[in-house]
Formats: C-alpha cells, structure tokens, sequence
C-alpha cells in the first residue's frame, strides 16, 4: 500500500505545474478554490538527501492538509551531487559531501520571492518543514533567512557544530522531532560534526536569550497506534523552542496523518 501511495504521489507532483526560479523547478500546491488575492500561510517542505520533495511528501503528507488547513505548499528540489543525488548545502556536516558552489539560502530567499509574486501570502505565515538533510538546511535558514522565514519544523537534523557560524538576527519558533533509536543522525549527537538534539535547540534558546532548560509538556502519539510514543518538552521562551523525542523510533519516523496536521497547527499557533 505505501509503495502504491507512493507512486501516486511522485505521479501527481511530477504532473503539477512547476515554477522554476534561480534555473530550478519547485511545485507549488494551490487550495482548489483559493484566488491570487486571498493571503494564505506558506508551508515549504525541503527533502531528505538523495530524494526529491515529491517522495518526501509520500512520506510526511502535507498534501493532505493542504485542504483542510488552507496554506500555499511549495516542493523545491536539491541540487543533483556528482553521483545525481539530491541535496542542500546546510551545513560542513550534511550534505553537500563534494563542495559543490550551491547557495540554498539564497534560492529559498529567492523560492519565496517568486511565490510572493504570483499568491499572496499571509504576513508572518512563511514556514520551512525539512527532514535529514532538509532539517539541516530548515535550521540554517532559521539562522540565516529569519527575515523572511517565520517558522521552522526540523524532523532528524541539527545544526552547525560550531554555533559561531549562525549569525544573529531575528528569532523564530524552532519545532524539533527526532528518532531518539536514530543511527543515522544519531539523537545524541556526533561530536566534532553537530549536537544532539537537546543542545541544538538550547542553542537557539541561548540565541534568542533565553535560560535553556527543558520542560516536560505531554506525551503524544503520531505513529498509527495507541502508544503515546512521543514525549514533547519545551524550553520557557518567546519565541518558542520545543523537542518531541519519539521513543523507539529511527531516522525516518513512520508519521499518521496527525502529524503533520500537528506540526502545520504548531507553526500556526506560534506564529507572529
């Protein structure tokens, strides 16, 4: 069933109007019925390495919302590495492995200017969702482009090893969820590449000054069964900074559709 769901889907998007900006093609997901004038939030997912937003999707599901919750939804592609695999260039740990001349910052600055000019889109409403390497880059950007960024949702990522390289500026909500059985970017961390989970968003607490301590919010449960396997913890602060560690699960978590229904109400709910 998930490969059938999954072939659908590549063969929707890959059959959706694509926009192109900087040479590079994005789908943008419109609600039926929505007109140009009308501002509506604008919710950009940014793919793990290796695949492309149309399989990310398949996999988080933000399609489905789009609907139901009403906000623009854009699926930009990475760059094509030397071995033709997708990536952004977030940060020296992940994963731009041949130092390719890639500036993503500047192409989702740019992504969101050409979707500024065909929609309108609501004011504060502009939010990054980014998986793997996606996270990286959704936290770069959280550090980089929070100008034009009003919120991010980074899913099995971190950020800079060395925080120096996140310069100040404006503060945005910061939403983190990862796989604490993750191997592939491990919960705890890799010293000397990136932190864990924890201290990547104490990290940006400390940024926007605030005291870095974690508190336990709830308990959650957004993998298909009655075990409320995720436990959400947050740091006192505005803007706001939350963890939601999923016991048990890996790198890439096997989300229902309360998923990302809860991660587009979170951005919502935080946003200024």
């Amino acid at each position: 069933m998930r490969a059938l769901q999954l072939g659908f889907l590549v063969t929707l998007f890959a059959c959706a109007p694509e926009q192109s900006v900087l040479g590079r093609a994005y789908d943008l997901h419109v609600p039926k019925g929505a007109d140009a004038q009308t501002p509506l939030p604008l919710l950009i997912l940014a793919h793990g390495y290796a695949v492309n937003g149309a399989i990310q999707d398949a996999v988080f599901a933000f399609s489905k919302q789009v609907e139901a919750k009403q906000f623009l939804y854009a699926l930009p592609n990475g760059t094509p590495d030397r071995l033709g695999k997708r990536f952004w260039n977030a940060t020296n740990a992940c994963c731009n492995f041949q130092d390719l001349p890639v500036d993503d910052v500047a192409f989702f600055r740019a992504l969101i200017d050409d979707v500024k000019a065909q929609r309108a889109v609501k004011p504060g409403h502009v939010f990054v969702v980014g998986h793997s390497n996606g996270a990286f880059m959704a936290l770069r950007l959280a550090c980089e482009a929070s100008d034009v960024i009003d919120g991010i949702v980074a899913v099995s990522g971190s950020t800079w090893d060395d925080f120096a390289r996140c310069p100040d500026g404006r503060k945005i909500p910061v939403l983190l969820v990862h796989g604490v059985a993750d191997t592939v970017i491990p919960y705890e961390g890799r010293e000397g590449l990136y932190p864990s989970a924890h201290e990547t968003g104490a990290r940006f607490a400390r940024r926007a000054g605030c005291e870095p301590t974690w508190v336990d919010v709830d308990r959650a449960d957004f993998a298909g069964n009655a075990d409320p396997e995720t436990r959400r913890e947050a740091i006192t602060c505005t803007p706001a900074f939350e963890l939601w560690s999923m016991d048990g699960v890996g790198h890439l978590p096997a989300f229902d559709d309360r998923w990302p229904a809860a991660a587009f109400d979170w951005l919502e709910g935080h946003a200024r």
